[in-house]
């Protein structure tokens, strides 16, 4: 008797396993599939240029932008601008937020490509756990700090540049995507 509730009680928990890994599948499916919707209707419901910008400079911005990605701008999604300059409720001091949207396999590609394996406890792990957890690599980090700085001194503004994971928690609208 008790044999026979032991290898029940098992079978339960195996069962409840493979619904839990079935259900997280399903999940970052739809995440995914929300996050495209949530980009289109974000797209639609703004400008095509940035508060502060000309559709000239915005232009010149984009074309500086995909030639300085390098191996970060392999496979992109989309580069968009998003945040209050999207929004069209950006300050005159506001900066402007360019994302790179990447899938999440991209993504997961970009983290080894940049960090490698770093010292467990050291800084860099910390960074690099941040990243994961955030679906967002940083300017540095994505080793784009020169490319911001061209970017700024193009725009006259401040530049935030990161790598966003598509579906993460940075993927937000409203977006404008950068013309090509």
């Amino acid at each position: 008797m008790i044999d026979a509730a032991a290898s029940n009680g098992a079978r339960m928990a195996s069962s409840v396993e493979t619904t839990l890994a079935e259900v997280e599948i399903v999940a970052q499916s739809r995440a995914a599939q929300i996050g495209e919707a949530v980009l289109a209707a974000g797209r639609s419901a703004v400008g095509s240029v940035p508060q502060g910008l000309t559709a000239e400079a915005f232009s010149a911005a984009g074309t500086r932008l995909r030639a300085g990605l390098g191996v970060v701008g392999e496979d992109v999604v989309g580069d968009y601008v998003q945040g209050s300059r999207a929004a069209g409720t950006a300050k005159p001091t506001s900066d402007i937020d360019f994302a790179i949207r990447v899938s999440p396999e991209r993504f997961d590609e970009l983290i080894a490509l940049r960090f490698g394996t770093p010292n467990p406890g050291s800084a860099k792990e910390r960074t690099m756990l941040h990243a994961i957890k955030t679906g967002k690599i940083h300017v540095g980090e994505a080793g784009l700090r020169g490319l911001r700085g061209s970017l700024e001194a193009e725009l006259g503004m401040e530049v935030d540049l990161s790598v966003i994971r598509v579906g993460g928690p940075f993927d937000n609208p409203p977006y404008i995507e950068v013309p090509r």
